[in-house]
């Protein structure tokens, strides 16, 4: 037990009580008797005593969230002191440990319900007891790219992979899922280290770890060790470091790091540790990319050819979201002969979902594709328009040596290309233009009624009289040798795509969508309307739904499909709605009208018409956008020579 008095946040509460954050703000400003805040706080994050706020839900009738998460959380609180979270741990990465007190029960219940990844995030919460500064953690979707580059590397396939600031392991499970055997890491936090330790134990058996704690710059774990790769998502801006004391390090091949390049301390310790011929993958601020302090060191990497290729990721790919972050690709050189060229990629003119995520699939398959001609040496296959660029080394060697991707894809761009590219774009919008004129003509045919009444029936009765099913989730995980699927997300209906994610070691993994489901989003917008409702075809046949997809499988002897869908993905379902700041549906509440199967079939006929409508005004926006966004290119590159006013083309 605890000498100090278990404590909460204003986070922890709304997690306890099963309630949103703002909830909890409004209770300390509605009620009197809300606990005061503690000593140990501050004003923008007070903490209160647990045992007064439990009192204080049960006495106000808030019943305590009871998931065997919310419980193990209660218990680390009340319990477990956070360097005794080690232990924990340690408990986790064995399977044959016996529960012996609560908060082991605790810690075994709750891997039974989310899982051994979910519960170790539950255990570093408590073991880093707060925000860390510094610790960034490494976004799935970013550590599969590191990942997949190193697997497309023309160097052989990594059995070795070192990450020397490794954080929760995340990099070292990806660098398992390629076929990496052995795995080190080391990190400076103890909670990180034993985390990482239990993650690969349990999630990557069949892989060796060796997990150390230390400062990697100051007390290298695996001094004069080589391996087949690195990745690694490094500290950013570190102060520390060891500048000074580490001044005649051996490291420091290609320049002394100064004060204020941490980062490039980082590079040169992963680079130490490779094999000659072998690549390693950062991830790094893009101020690394230009700081004139670090431009000594940045030109001699381009001399030696150890920096292959730099790839520029869109804001909000990765914590500190604010900033779009870069992959870096090094190899140590002493294998062939040097190489007088460079790839660069700059990601954040791909399409996205909207808000701050990118379109996974898209990114990793143009950089992956890209990464993989260059690296063969097939300069023309790794060059894309306005996104990649194969750049000559003495063409970087200017006096800033700017390894910006933007500024060198900008500064590559052919003018024939280029102009090319341009009309290419402007002929695929004239095509998508025609299929929305089609479009809209035919619903111009549809004759006005004055109204028609019906009887509805409830999902919820077709349901019961195996009319209609729903494919439930299920908690089942990908095993790691499972090949990577197809996952269609909520995000994807709503914007009319097809399947946008793969399917990842660990993640769960449900039944195939099946030709004829009808693919509901369960996040509705603002008007209760969820246009994403649709039939599967096409790329949605054998994909996995993801978050926000509801699958019903309809029975077609009784059920049109996109009769179905069309009505279930109306406005007038609003009785099937619930939620306040985001809206939601019950789907057994849903109403369809009741009609003769040949009526269904002429209402769905229309109802699929009116998805092709909205999927060809989709696919015509982003013509549109990319091709002006290419025309823009031509006329800065001077590929391009505008007409004058009075010229009826633009081209």
């Amino acid at each position: 037990m605890p000498d100090s008095t278990p404590t909460v946040a204003a986070a922890e509460i709304s997690r306890l009580a099963g309630v949103t954050r703002a909830t909890v703000s409004n209770w300390r400003r509605r009620h009197a008797d809300f606990p005061a805040p503690v000593p140990g706080g501050s004003e923008s994050r007070p903490l209160f005593d647990l045992a007064e706020v439990q009192q204080w839900l049960r006495g106000h009738g808030v019943t305590a969230a009871d998931s065997p998460v919310q419980h193990l959380r209660t218990v680390l609180r009340s319990e477990v002191k956070p360097e005794a979270v080690v232990g924990l741990m340690e408990f986790v990465a064995d399977p044959t440990a016996k529960a012996t007190d609560a908060a082991r029960t605790a810690v075994r219940a709750a891997i039974g319900a989310v899982g051994v990844r979910q519960t170790l995030a539950v255990l570093a919460e408590r073991g880093l007891d707060g925000p860390s500064t510094g610790v960034y953690p490494t976004e799935q979707p970013v550590a599969a790219l590191m990942a997949d580059v190193l697997a497309a590397a023309a160097s052989p396939a990594p059995k070795s992979v070192l990450d020397p600031s490794c954080g929760s392991g995340t990099l070292l499970l990806e660098a398992a899922r390629i076929g990496a055997t052995s795995l080190e890491g080391q990190d400076i936090l103890p909670v990180q280290a034993s985390r990482a330790a239990a993650v690969l134990s349990t999630l990557a058996p069949e892989s060796e770890a060796d997990i150390r704690v230390g400062d990697a710059l100051l007390a290298d774990a695996f001094t004069d060790l080589e391996f087949d790769a690195a990745l690694s998502n490094p500290p950013y801006s570190q102060r520390d470091w060891g500048a000074d004391d580490l001044a005649l390090d051996p490291r420091w091949v290609y320049s002394i790091p100064p004060r204020s390049e941490s980062e490039l301390a980082w590079v040169q310790h992963a680079l130490a540790h490779l094999r000659p011929g072998a690549t390693a993958v950062l991830l790094l601020p893009p101020a690394v990319a230009a700081r004139s302090s670090g431009r000594r060191i940045r030109m001699e990497l381009l001399r030696a050819s150890a920096l292959r290729a730099v790839i520029a990721l869109p804001p909000g790919a990765s914590t500190p979201r604010q900033v779009g972050l870069q992959l870096w690709v090094l190899r140590r050189p002493g294998v062939g002969n040097p190489t007088d060229t460079l790839l660069f990629a700059d990601t954040t003119r791909l399409p996205s979902h909207g808000g701050d995520q990118p379109d996974w699939q898209v990114l990793a398959e143009t950089v992956i594709d890209a990464w993989h001609a260059f690296d063969k040496g097939d300069a023309e296959a790794a060059t894309v328009p306005d996104i990649t660029a194969v750049v000559r080394v003495m063409d970087v060697l200017d006096e800033d040596v700017d390894l910006t991707p933007a500024r060198q894809v900008r500064a590559a761009v052919d003018p024939g290309s280029a102009s090319a590219s341009a009309h290419a774009a402007i002929d695929l919008l004239g095509e998508n233009l025609t299929e929305l004129h089609s479009a809209v003509d035919a619903v111009r045919e549809w004759n006005s009624t004055p109204g028609t009444t019906w009887r509805h029936v409830a999902v919820g009765n077709l349901i019961s009289g195996k009319a209609v099913r729903i494919i439930a989730a299920t908690p089942d995980q990908a095993p790691s040798d499972a090949p990577q699927r197809p996952v269609l997300t909520g995000r994807d209906l709503l914007g009319s795509r097809g399947p946008s994610g793969l399917t990842t070691s660990g993640s769960p993994v449900g039944e195939p969508i099946e030709e004829g489901d009808v693919l509901v989003s369960r996040i509705r917008d603002d008007h209760g309307a969820a246009q994403g409702a649709r039939v599967a075809e096409g790329a949605d046949i054998g994909a996995v739904p993801g978050t926000g997809v509801l699958v019903f499988r309809t029975d077609p002897t009784r059920i049109d499909p996109w009769f179905f869908a069309g009505f279930i993905g109306s406005p007038d379902n609003a009785a099937a709605m619930y939620g306040t700041t985001t809206i939601r549906l019950d789907p057994a509440r849903l109403r369809i009208p009741m009609l003769p199967l040949p009526d269904q079939k002429t209402y769905g006929a229309a109802f699929r018409r009116l998805h092709h409508l909205r999927v060809a005004a989709h696919t015509t926006a982003t013509a549109a956008h990319q091709a002006a966004d290419l025309i823009s290119t031509g006329l800065t590159a001077g590929a391009l020579e505008p007409q004058p006013e009075n010229s009826s083309t633009l081209l």
